[in-house]
């Protein structure tokens, strides 16, 4: 259930997390562009375009959230939030049906620097981003999908409280769409 910590701070061994402010937007950008040349295969505009503004895409924009995780050495991570509006194509209608609900939320962009993986950060932003999506965003359901081509990213999504929805490989993009099991994760977790 959410409680009003579970949107505050928390620490992650090192890293703390919170929702984005302005001042931390231009350090979250660069972050985020560093994992996708590193990791996801470069900027695409039709699926990146929020990037070229975060704060219109996730911090002026009803319904959505940009989380990250900053230590010492400056943003190591973040997740972001916001309404389902999954597309149909490339995804299968059904699935589009069943997520793009007014109570159903995304969950995008959780990337983590490469030198703050394997130590809880991904896990502490997942857990930030389903707190507010089911406390202040109002959302009773979280979607998400991944590239299960990226390493390592199918294994961390199948070790939080997930259900997989659909497993569409082989397609293009490896996808595996799964839903979040909100009241677990947080009970779980105890953010």
């Amino acid at each position: 259930m959410f409680s009003p910590r579970s949107v505050s701070q928390v620490d992650s061994r090192k890293a703390t997390v919170a929702l984005a402010r302005p001042g931390d937007l231009v350090e979250a950008q660069a972050m985020m562009q560093e994992v996708l040349q590193a990791d996801l295969g470069g900027y695409r505009p039709q699926w990146h375009r929020d990037l070229d503004d975060l704060e219109a895409a996730y911090l002026r924009r009803p319904g959505c959230a940009l989380i990250v995780a900053r230590e010492s050495s400056g943003i190591v991570g973040t997740a972001a939030v916001i309404p389902c509006a999954l597309a149909s194509p490339p995804n299968p209608q059904w699935l589009a049906r069943r997520y793009n609900q007014p109570d159903v939320c995304q969950l995008v962009r959780v990337w983590v620097a490469a030198g703050a993986r394997r130590r809880g950060v991904g896990h502490a932003l997942a857990e930030r981003a389903v707190a507010w999506s089911v406390g202040p965003g109002g959302y009773s359901r979280v979607y998400l999908h991944t590239d299960a081509g990226v390493p390592g990213a199918e294994a961390f999504w199948r070790s939080l409280p997930t259900r997989e929805v659909c497993d569409t490989r082989p397609d293009p993009f490896n996808t595996v769409h799964f839903e979040i099991d909100t009241e677990a994760m947080l009970r779980t977790h105890q953010c």
